[in-house]
């Protein structure tokens, strides 16, 4: 998610100008390093849920004791116990279970303690994981709340998994598509489920982002802010960020291929001298 931080999570916080702000997932830090100088700046609080986070995130938190409160717990038991957030960013388990049930308690908890609804923002609502589920780890969830699965990678354009493709390392579903399968039909599922007004916008790079703001939340500046998102100006500058993004995994496609070959070739004068 941090990626999308200086064009859109950054412009999307100051116009919100939330006191609390939830993230789900930190992972190795990269975005909450950004979200920390932010509270530091502003007197805004974070609250971080992530019952596993990388090692990385703990030097990245150091210095910042006074800015966040980390909950080492499941987002779904962590929800209830949190001062309710204005903005909140998920990026935690990608399956259809744990995000319809991650928004369904943010709701619920602004309700019990007569808060406005939050802002929320979302990773990994294209592809791959807007149509499939992905579990960190299986066991957590029930049988019932979870699709088949296997450690198999992932290609585009194709349901079924593949043994050399994407994030093979993880326990992905079977199929993509269907009931109940990925991020982005947890968000439709969960909007279509409330009466409350909401508007959810989707910009689908870099594995996707989703923004859903309450109308409650919505003011004229937060409504221009993200109709600019959409712009022929900033989807142009969208394709140069994805080019450049390209460029650099090119290179580093084709240095990982320089060492294979000088490794190759090294192998076959040490097999020569060996023969000798």
């Amino acid at each position: 998610m941090n990626r999308f931080w200086n064009r859109f999570i950054k412009p999307i916080i100051e116009t919100v100008r939330p006191a609390q702000m939830l993230e789900i997932g930190a992972d190795r830090g990269w975005n909450t390093q950004y979200l920390l100088a932010y509270c530091r700046e502003t007197g805004t609080h974070l609250t971080i849920i992530d019952p596993a986070p990388d090692p990385e995130l703990k030097g990245r938190l150091n210095g910042y004791e006074q800015e966040y409160t980390h909950f080492p717990l499941k987002s779904i038991d962590g929800i209830p116990a949190i001062t309710p957030p204005d903005l909140a960013l998920i990026d935690g388990d990608h399956n259809w279970f744990t995000v319809f049930s991650e928004l369904t308690l943010l709701f619920a908890r602004a309700a019990s303690t007569s808060n406005a609804l939050p802002v929320i923002l979302f990773h990994d609502v294209a592809w791959p994981y807007g149509r499939r589920d992905m579990y960190y780890n299986p066991d957590n969830l029930n049988a019932e709340n979870r699709h088949p699965y296997a450690y198999r990678g992932m290609v585009p354009d194709s349901s079924d998994l593949v043994d050399h493709g994407m994030n093979g390392s993880f326990a992905n579903a079977l199929y993509e598509g269907g009931p109940q399968n990925g991020v982005l039909t947890a968000i439709e599922d969960f909007i279509a489920s409330i009466s409350t007004g909401v508007k959810f916008y989707t910009l689908p790079f870099f594995n996707g982002f989703g923004i859903l703001v309450p109308d409650q939340r919505m003011t004229p500046d937060l409504q221009m802010l993200i109709d600019g998102f959409f712009s022929a100006g900033s989807l142009l500058q969208s394709c140069r960020d994805l080019e450049r993004d390209s460029l650099y995994l090119r290179i580093e496609l084709a240095r990982t291929q320089m060492q294979l070959k000088r490794r190759t070739e090294a192998l076959k004068r040490a097999r020569v001298l060996l023969g000798q």
